[in-house]
């Protein structure tokens, strides 16, 4: 169906201000496609009537989120890009693991922005478990966000048709997944339990946060997203997503978005049939031998350890790279302990972040703006009985505060408490209702009342 052009003209710019979406002359046809599917899905009498009413709609609209979910491709698969995965399985997750190791701490953080119908996410998941002997030791983090609530219900349900793993191994078909049917397989429980899916809109401003679980990433994956959006919104998603990586997190992207322009700061890193981004300069391990012989592809010199598909150790020369020197921290101040204990919990510095925010409440024991930023340090660190512990002491102190109660609905979510997950939620949606739009949350990051709402809102749609 060809649409006039003053309905497109009108179209494109509604949805580069509402949803910062770009679509040039070369995508009209997907605008007109994706327009006319939303519009006999909501029953309108024309794309120019239902242009009209979404007009009126505002951002946090559920049907802002079909729509835009009818805009974009959300096609994908298992280990989709074999360059990357290969980068990530070979390269790029072994250093993390070995770099963690070394510092002591048993914590990853990764995040599938963009996830589609979770295939990404999950294949994150196989890799780590194949890459972690001893997994039951580490906490770890793998968020999967979509803007489309029917992606992430699908993402949910962790049920796949035969395409989706057109480039899957048949043993970790075997391995990972279980028939549901004649026609799909279902992911594992032991793969399922470590994805947390959560709706998320990425030209939104609403992230990083503690709160929101978005903050102190070590490799964040925002493939075929960026695209999509106006150059704007490119840069502002770009300078979010490296605020929310820690110091030598790692960004991919797909190869058709890669620009050194719009990245900068971040260094970009070549492998074997990948390009990977990282946060702030640092040595970068060269491939596999195998690769060195085969391509003559080399890096700088230096001793790095190699590892096997598994993740067992090949040869041990030398770590991989030395985390970066802490600066010398001011004594302690109540007046900046939480901002401090805040910015440091930003940048994945979670004992230092935990020591002040004690420190702080040592001095002040009825502050529920430090038990809240507690119980997000713990959920980080892979401690869901302390944080929920800190919540309910945030909660009992200030039972208006809407950030705590939504994120202990996170967290009971996150450990299959349905109801009482909901319930949570709920008040917190209640809550914020009654707050400003505009209004800056205490100790949510300059996290907004309208975004956490939206989110609230949103988290309850897809449950």
């Amino acid at each position: 169906m060809t649409l006039p052009d003053e309905i497109v003209r009108q179209a494109r710019i509604l949805v580069a201000r509402r949803l910062g979406l770009d679509f040039p002359d070369s995508r009209r046809a997907d605008l007109e496609r994706g327009l006319v599917e939303a519009c006999r899905a909501a029953s309108s009498s024309s794309p120019g009537t239902y242009l009209a009413w979404l007009a009126t709609l505002p951002d946090q609209s559920p049907e802002w989120r079909r729509l835009a979910s009818r805009l974009t491709v959300g096609e994908t698969y298992f280990f989709r890009d074999r360059g990357c995965f290969d980068a990530l399985e070979q390269q790029v997750l072994p250093a993390l693991i070995a770099a963690r190791r070394a510092a002591g701490l048993a914590r990853l953080r990764l995040w599938s922005a963009g996830c589609a119908t979770g295939e990404e996410a999950y294949s994150l998941a196989i890799l780590l478990d194949r890459l972690l002997p001893d997994r039951s030791d580490w906490a770890l983090t793998i968020l999967a966000t979509d803007i489309a609530p029917e992606a992430l219900e699908a993402a949910q349900r962790g049920c796949y048709r035969p395409w989706s793993f057109r480039e899957t191994p048949t043993w970790i078909r075997d391995r990972y997944f279980h028939r549901r049917d004649a026609e799909s397989l279902e992911v594992t429980p032991s793969i399922r339990e470590l994805v947390t899916v959560a709706p998320l809109n990425l030209a939104e401003d609403g992230y990083p946060a503690v709160v929101t679980n978005t903050s102190a990433m070590d490799l964040i994956l925002c493939r075929n997203v960026l695209m999509y959006f106006t150059p704007e919104t490119q840069q502002a998603v770009v300078a979010r997503l490296k605020q929310a990586l820690v110091t030598s997190g790692w960004l991919v992207v797909s190869p058709v978005e890669a620009s050194a322009a719009l990245f900068r700061p971040l260094v970009p890193v070549t492998f074997p049939g990948a390009l990977l981004y990282r946060n702030e300069p640092g040595p970068v391990a060269p491939p596999l031998r195998h690769w060195q012989a085969e391509t003559g592809w080399s890096n700088s010199p230096g001793a790095w350890p190699f590892f096997d598909a598994s993740g067992g150790l090949i040869a041990a020369e030398s770590p991989v790279w030395s985390p970066p020197p802490k600066p010398v921290e001011a004594p302690p101040d109540p007046e900046t302990d939480l901002p401090h204990a805040r910015a440091l919990a930003d940048q994945g510095r979670l004992e230092e972040a935990q020591a002040l925010c004690e420190a702080a409440l040592a001095r002040h024991r009825l502050d529920p703006e430090a038990y809240l930023l507690l119980a997000a340090i713990h959920q980080e660190r892979g401690e869901p009985g302390a944080a929920l512990a800190a919540l309910r002491r945030a909660i009992y102190l200030a039972p208006d505060s809407a950030p705590a109660h939504f994120l202990l609905g996170s967290l009971l979510l996150r450990q299959g408490k349905r109801q009482s997950g909901q319930r949570s939620l709920e008040t917190a949606v209640s809550l914020l209702s009654r707050i400003p739009r505009d209004a800056a949350l205490p100790g949510c990051d300059g996290l907004t009342a309208g975004r956490l709402l939206d989110t609230a809102r949103a988290h309850l749609e897809l449950r």
